[in-house]
């Protein structure tokens, strides 16, 4: 058993701006991350310092003290099951003294390939991080609280945020790191060998990187997200290197809520209308598509099937189109009645990660045409990030809409589901249609 302090929670008689709090924090040098939820179930979690991590290291996953000291290991080549293992024991030893209900808690998140260790540029992120923090701020529901799990954690709340201290980026210069010309003959071969029988569909991205006339603030990236996109996950996780992972994602892996499960997979897209007509008509074309029909089949089916050994019952409804600031995706919401009170929210990213979706199906072959077309490291895009509570409560939202930040410019990546009959100058269309997400507010 790990011996810890008890972990102190308090409601805040006032509610403080949860970028302002997490900027405030990374200029004095803490690690710091954040993830909000959308209206109208808002729920918002910022995570300052740490106290513990659990961390991939070879061979399983490792719970680290704040100074580094390794305090328990859990091995597995699965590092999410692992994770799932760890905080279980890791929760029982962190005694809540603080109101019911609001007692520890680790946010963090994972790479698309949970299994590698990230490389190149992802360099600062392992490929599992979950953060125990030395203070958390949680705003449910309109009240917002605070929970320490380090002593003299109070402290973080009075930090005050100092500002860029250097011009912002007004001006982008945004360069494909792969020629598109190269990047569409990816996807064509890609379509030739699904049409072969290689894999029924594959997700393939791109990374494009922009550098700013100035400094490009996580702070500020996220309050732009925030704004511009109010109806997606908006997160902030910095890394070990000082860069920045930052997104703003419209789907949801899974929720865990008492013995209820949900997740919201989403396939298939288009652009949004000039006005409400062209909005419907552009609705009415994604609805009709057989190729985006049947990517989104897909993934919903994959959710369905995984989610049904740990249910009672799974109830599917959709799929229907769901609209962003400047997209539409076809989407189903599919909800679990689960049979175990032991299932927690890990346990279930897990089992879920990655959907047909962000990887393709099968995934083994999804998988392998990614490794030898794709040509970028994926590092934590369409990886997830999310939080778990002492109670196994939590929710992941899948990493899309992102990028990794540093002083002056980012890398960003988004991708697109190849299938059989996908056509490539539109799927690069696509790619650059939610590229405007971020850039849109790096500046």
């Amino acid at each position: 058993m790990i011996t810890a302090p008890p972990v102190r929670s308090w409601e805040l008689d006032r509610t403080p701006d949860l970028v302002d709090l997490v900027s405030a924090a990374r200029d004095a040098g803490h690690e710091v991350l954040l993830i909000e939820r959308p209206m109208p179930d808002a729920l918002s979690v910022a995570a300052l310092g740490r106290a513990y991590d659990m961390v991939a290291v070879p061979g399983g996953v490792a719970l680290e003290a704040a100074g580094g000291d390794t305090v328990d290991f859990e091995p597995g080549a699965d590092r999410l099951p692992a994770s799932a293992r760890l905080w279980r024991r890791l929760r029982a030893s962190l005694a809540s003294a603080g109101p019911a209900g609001i007692g520890p808690i680790a946010v963090g998140g994972f790479a698309y390939r949970p299994d590698r260790d990230p490389g190149g540029p992802w360099a600062g992120f392992p490929a599992v991080l979950l953060r125990v923090p030395a203070l958390a701020v949680a705003r449910v529901r309109g009240r917002t609280f605070a929970i320490a799990a380090s002593s003299g954690a109070e402290a973080l709340l009075e930090l005050t945020h100092t500002g860029v201290r250097a011009p912002a980026a007004r001006r982008l210069d945004v360069t494909s790191v792969r020629n598109p010309v190269a990047w569409t003959a990816a996807v064509e071969s890609a379509a030739t060998r699904l049409r072969a029988g290689e894999a029924a569909k594959v997700v393939l991205a791109r990374e494009v990187v922009a550098r700013g006339d100035g400094v490009v603030s996580a702070g500020m990236v996220a309050r732009a997200l925030r704004a511009a996109y109010p109806s997606c996950f908006t997160y902030v996780v910095t890394g070990a290197d000082g860069t920045a992972f930052a997104g703003a994602s419209p789907e949801l892996l899974v929720r865990r809520a008492g013995s209820r499960a949900y997740s919201q997979p989403m396939a298939g897209s288009v652009a949004r209308g000039a006005n409400e007509a062209d909005d419907d008509r552009l609705a009415r074309q994604l609805e009709d598509s057989a190729k985006d029909n049947a990517e989104h089949r897909l993934a919903s089916e994959f959710v369905i099937e995984a989610l049904r050994p740990f249910a009672r019952s799974v109830e599917a409804r959709g799929p229907e189109v769901v609209r962003f600031t400047n997209i539409q995706h076809l989407a189903t919401t599919v909800t679990a009645d689960l049979a175990d009170a032991a299932t927690d929210a890990l346990d279930l990213a897990a089992a879920l990660h990655p959907t047909p979706a962000v990887g393709g199906w099968p995934r083994q072959a999804a998988d392998a045409l990614i490794d030898e077309l794709e040509g970028l490291e994926r590092g934590w895009y369409a990886g997830a990030v999310g939080w778990i509570d002492g109670r196994g409560d939590g929710e992941f939202a899948v990493a899309l809409r992102c990028g990794l930040l540093w002083e002056d410019g980012a890398r960003l990546y988004a991708g697109v589901g190849v299938m059989p009959d996908s056509d490539p100058a539109r799927e690069l269309e696509e790619t650059e249609l939610k590229f405007k997400a971020l850039l849109m507010a790096l500046t």
